[in-house]
């Protein structure tokens, strides 16, 4: 995944669109300063939005990419929205004289003319139908002559001391409105210049409507920027009718949101580079949507409070919000470029119709946050009969921030079913990559299609329990440089079992990603791992009553049994020798496509050491499972890696050592097996005694202070 701006076409629309979200907040604050009531200039203006982009969304070509419902209840929508309009037009100009009215629908109706042209000025560019002079000089006028307009409105009307302040603002939020139509220019070229049809787009829509990847994406997009324009409209609104110094906060507004996404891709990028590892989306999806909703309710406690809110709880909610809103974004841009893979993955190379399919769902979804932003409008209008701003922010009621808290729900929700996972991108690419290329790599294709095409869902509950783990019992990696990942030939990991200790602190820090094998009955049966674990582990542990040691086992057994199946685990069918062989062969197909392997070979039953797993030391190793090593190399005809590995419970660190090869081509497989366990066991023995002598020392030190 291409780390850096989001580039697609839809995502940068998107960030347009929220941009375009500022001139509704200077049509509040011009309107606060005419009339002493913002609601009135913000409705106008929020109503002529949601026309124009229904009309340009539910009535064009591209309405025919639409959901059946969204097109079927086309004209109920329309009728809802006129009398949203009705209720807001009438029950102001009731309470303004015709001075107050005209003057606030002049600076309204200029804003709106500046932005139609704007927009048929940018799609006739796109198209090649107005040269790039014409262009910028139309579209240059197209923003003069409403500012010249709006500044005799304000000088004829206020005294200078007022207007001027107003109509430098108006300036910035124009300047703002015509760098996001130079952007939106962009956008459109990049969608025209796909050469791509309604109807073309209609049958990729219908191609990818049986990707589970794709429609889980479409709905994590459409609920958060619907929860996205609900909260900057709820959030500025309540904020810029509360407060006095309008102007002092429309520019904390802008700058909380623009200083907010530098913030979040500086504090990516520095993430990475410092830990040498890439930020998964998903994950950064769900922190984004945790400081969001965090946010919310800091600005709903802003909303009860009795006295009026401080600038430092105005400064927390608005950067929460904010921030939150620009993670999102940034986590939409990345999710949205492997949205582009999944699509080559069902449909091939060709896909026209791609970026217009997706620019128009999104604004489906800011036309639906719009139509529910202009409804909070009409009601917290209904429930003040009042002019002045601060009375009728007092009328804000807690319910009106239910559509936003509703929608931050459904997108944590959305994203929880959300399957893509940094690694499955990066094997989906490599699988794209090896088609370009004309090779076959059937054990990834399959294992691809069923992690993107079918249901699946992430291991989001094991990855809590390893960070938990992480927080409560630190560790130390030591010897990580002897890792050397190669993706054409994944690495066998050789490690102790410790009791539970290994496979536990193991599954919580290894470095990289990796499927363990596990015995059969565990994998299968909570009970027969309760049994198992009863008899190996719980058994000679003497700090456990021996009256809680049977539930706690079958406790521990279907969690087990739980994150097992998460981890992706590969069972070992060690008392069935028939049935060995699928567990070689899982195991291969899954190192053709990619996947590491953990294995645990220590004997609990030699016959020569203590009953159980060895505690602090290492075991007997048993031969069978290098079979594996000639198992791959008939399949491949590559040599098996194994890396050797010792968890030491003493010193909590984790060590990793020097690959040791499997050389598949030798006269002798079984002297050559025994050649590769023997130097496992010696190195796992080598970096025990390290562990053991640097133990001891800690001691020593310890006593003798």
């Amino acid at each position: 995944m291409r780390r850096g701006k989001p580039q697609t076409p839809a995502v940068r629309s998107l960030m347009i669109a929220l941009c375009s979200m500022y001139s509704y907040i200077y049509c509040l604050m011009a309107s606060n300063a005419l009339t002493r009531m913002p609601i009135f200039g913000g409705a106008l203006y929020m109503c002529s939005q949601v026309a124009i982009e229904f009309f340009s969304t539910c009535m064009g070509p591209p309405s025919r990419l639409l959901p059946k419902g969204i097109r079927r209840f086309r004209t109920v929508i329309l009728v809802f929205l006129m009398i949203l309009n009705l209720v807001l037009i009438v029950i102001f100009p009731l309470q303004l004289s015709s001075f107050q009215l005209w003057t606030v629908s002049v600076i309204v109706l200029c804003m709106v003319v500046r932005d139609i042209l704007g927009r048929r000025l940018v799609m006739a560019s796109a198209t090649g139908r107005l040269k790039d002079a014409w262009f910028f000089l139309f579209l240059i006028s197209v923003h003069v002559l409403p500012a010249f307009l709006v500044g005799w409105d304000y000088l004829y009307n206020l005294s200078p001391e007022s207007a001027w302040p107003l109509l430098w603002t108006y300036g910035i939020a124009d300047l703002l409105v015509l760098y996001t139509q130079i952007r939106e220019r962009v956008d459109f070229m990049d969608v025209i210049h796909e050469r791509s049809t309604p109807e073309q787009a209609e049958e990729l829509q219908h191609s990818l409507e049986t990707v589970n990847a794709f429609r889980a994406y479409q709905a994590l997009a459409m609920v958060t920027v619907m929860a996205m324009t609900i909260t900057v409209v709820t959030v500025y609104t309540y904020l810029l009718i509360s407060v006095q110094e309008m102007m002092v906060h429309m520019a904390l507004a802008v700058g909380a949101s623009f200083l907010a996404r530098e913030a979040c891709e500086m504090g990516i990028r520095l993430r990475e580079k410092r830990r040498a590892t890439r930020t998964d989306p998903v994950y950064m999806m769900l922190l984004s949507l945790v400081i969001w909703m965090w946010g919310l309710i800091t600005f709903r406690n802003l909303v009860v409070s009795p006295v009026r809110p401080s600038t430092l709880s105005i400064y927390v909610s608005l950067v929460l919000c904010s921030g939150g809103v620009a993670l999102c974004i940034t986590c939409l841009g990345y999710m949205e470029e492997a949205m582009v893979s999944v699509a080559r993955l069902r449909v091939g190379s060709n896909l026209s119709g791609f970026k217009m399919l997706r620019m128009t769902q999104l604004d489906l979804a800011l036309l639906l946050g719009e139509m529910i932003s202009l409804a909070a409008l009409t009601i917290m209008c209904l429930r003040s009969a009042r002019t002045e701003g601060q009375m009728l922010g007092e009328s804000f009621r807690p319910l009106l921030l239910v559509p936003a808290f509703l929608m931050v729900l459904a997108s944590l929700i959305c994203t929880f079913r959300f399957p893509i996972s940094l690694r499955i991108l990066d094997k989906l690419n490599r699988l794209l990559h090896y088609r370009e290329d004309g090779k076959n790599n059937r054990a990834m294709e399959a294992q691809v299609e069923q992690m993107v095409i079918s249901p699946h869902h992430l291991p989001f509950g094991t990855s809590f329990v390893k960070w938990m783990i992480r927080r409560v019992y630190p560790h130390k990696l030591k010897g990580q440089e002897n890792i050397r990942m190669d993706e054409n030939n994944p690495i066998v990991f050789v490690c102790n079992h410790g009791d539970i200790y290994g496979p536990v602190i193991c599954a919580a820090y290894f470095p990289v990603p990796m499927r363990p094998w596990v015995i059969s009955h565990i994998c299968n049966d909570a009970d027969e791992f309760a049994e198992y674990f009863y008899k190996y582990d719980l058994k000679d542990i003497r700090w456990i009553p021996e009256f809680l040691k049977h539930p706690v086992a079958k406790f521990v057994g279907h969690l087990s049994l739980w994150c097992m199946g998460e981890l992706e685990s590969i069972p070992v069918y060690r008392d069935s020798p028939a049935e060995l062989i699928k567990t070689f062969r899982k195991s291969v197909e899954a190192m053709q496509a990619g996947d590491n392997l953990l294995i645990f070979p220590e004997n609990p039953n030699a016959e020569y050491q203590d009953h159980g797993y060895e505690n602090s030391g290492l075991g007997t190793l048993f031969y069978g499972f290098m079979m594996l090593g000639t198992v791959y190399y008939k399949r491949t005809k590559k040599n098996c890696r194994f890396v050797p590995m010792y968890a030491h419970k003493d010193t909590r660190t984790l060590c990793f050592g020097e690959e040791i090869d499997y050389i598949g081509d030798t006269e002798d497989d079984e002297k050559e097996r025994h050649r590769v366990v023997d130097a496992l066991e010696k190195e796992m023995r080598r970096m025990l005694s390290e562990q053991d002598a640097i133990a001891a020392e800690s001691r020593r030190k310890k006593h003798s202070t």
